[in-house]
């Protein structure tokens, strides 16, 4: 019988979010300083950014198809992100790494998440857990991320996780309970408040990871 699966997030969870925050930001200082149109400013931290996205490749590639903008778009985001995590090793929660490798003995720990399949692999390797998990659900480059797309198709590859563990937002954790998974909120990163009140549970700490109790049957 297989073991059960444990899934998680990376941002805010495993990784700081200012890894992916300060990356977001310096990807449309690039675009702003490349297209001149400073109106792409206020897209910086917006749940939509992907509409600036969308605006600012236009302009940087009027020829190319949406796919094409989407994928180049993506892969300078993902650079970013990368470089952030080589020059800022703090911005790893160690402390989370070392509760999930224990879980390993006895659970399969998976990873959905909305970076690239192309570079959650290079995203890994920068903060020295590739090994960590058993299985990674990604999203596509040419395509924008939706987590509840990533959800549905890890389900019907592997049928239903036997819990969420994430650092993530509101809206993320109401994916997951939408398809009646149990989730569990961490707030060592940050804290939003509509997520805590979403979650199954919420936790502080992650030593209480470990002591979460799991059934053990397996889906």
């Amino acid at each position: 019988m297989k073991k059960p699966i444990i899934a998680t997030n990376t941002d805010r969870f495993l990784i700081a979010h200012r890894a992916f925050v300060e990356p977001h930001k310096a990807w449309f200082d690039m675009a702003i300083k490349k297209t001149g149109d400073k109106s792409l400013e206020k897209w910086k931290g917006k749940e939509d950014y992907f509409k600036g996205v969308n605006q600012a490749m236009a302009q940087l590639m009027p020829k190319a198809s949406q796919e094409e903008r989407t994928k180049q778009a993506r892969e300078w985001y993902q650079e970013y992100v990368i470089e952030y995590i080589e020059t800022h090793p703090d911005c790893i929660y160690k402390k989370v790494i070392e509760v999930l490798k224990k879980l390993k003995t006895k659970y399969r720990i998976a990873l959905i998440t909305t970076n690239t399949k192309d570079h959650i692999q290079k995203i890994l390797e920068a903060a020295n857990i590739s090994d960590l998990y058993d299985i990674i659900i990604a999203s596509s480059t040419g395509k924008e991320p939706k987590k509840s797309e990533l959800l549905l198709k890890f389900i019907d590859k592997y049928k239903e996780p036997k819990i969420y563990i994430s650092g993530k937002n509101g809206p993320t954790i109401h994916t997951f309970n939408e398809n009646k998974i149990p989730t569990i909120y961490t707030t060592w990163d940050e804290k939003d408040e509509e997520a805590a009140k979403l979650a199954t549970k919420v936790i502080k700490y992650p030593i209480e990871i470990a002591n979460l109790k799991f059934n053990s049957q397996s889906h």
